[in-house]
C-alpha cells in the first residue's frame, strides 16, 4: 500500500520510458524521408532532365507520375506520423512505422520486378528507393523490438 509522499508510478509510465536518443534519430530520419520525398516529386515535376533519369517509360512520363499521389499520401504522410508517434512514445509508433515500411517496400519491390523484366528502365529510381527501403525497414524493426 502506498503512503503519502511515496513515488508511485503507474504501469503505463514504467512500460513507456522517456524518449531515447535512438528515438530522436529515428524520428529525424522519418522527417527527413518525408522532406526528401516531397523534394523528389517537386524536382520530377519541374525538371525534364530528372524525368528522363527516373522514368520507367521515358516516352510516357505518366507511368512514373502515377506513383506521386501514393508516395505523398502513404510514404510522406506515414513518415511524418511515424516521427510524431516515435517522439511522443505513442503506442501507435509500431503500427505507423510498419505501415510506412510497407509503403516504402511495395514500390521498391515493384521496381525490382520492373527493372529485372524490362530493358532496365527505372534502374535510377530503384537505386533511389533501395536505401530508404532498407533504412525504413531496419528502423521499423528497432521500434517494434524496443516496444514489445
Amino acid at each position: 500500500m502506498a503512503r503519502a509522499g511515496d513515488d508511485v508510478r503507474s504501469d503505463s509510465a514504467s512500460s513507456h520510458p522517456e524518449t531515447t536518443a535512438a528515438d530522436h534519430v529515428y524520428a529525424a530520419y522519418f522527417v527527413a524521408q518525408a522532406v526528401v520525398g516531397v523534394a523528389l516529386w517537386l524536382v520530377y515535376a519541374a525538371s525534364p532532365a530528372a524525368r528522363s533519369w527516373v522514368g520507367l517509360l521515358p516516352a510516357r512520363p505518366a507511368v512514373t507520375a502515377a506513383f506521386a499521389y501514393p508516395d505523398l499520401g502513404v510514404i510522406v504522410l506515414g513518415s511524418l506520423l511515424s516521427a510524431w508517434a516515435i517522439e511522443g512514445r505513442s503506442p501507435t509508433a509500431v503500427p505507423l512505422t510498419a505501415f510506412t515500411t510497407g509503403g516504402v517496400l511495395y514500390p521498391t519491390l515493384y521496381l525490382l520486378g520492373w527493372v529485372s523484366t524490362t530493358d532496365h528502365t527505372g534502374s535510377g529510381v530503384l537505386a533511389i528507393m533501395l536505401p530508404p527501403a532498407l533504412l525504413t525497414s531496419w528502423i521499423s524493426w528497432q521500434v517494434w523490438r524496443t516496444r514489445r
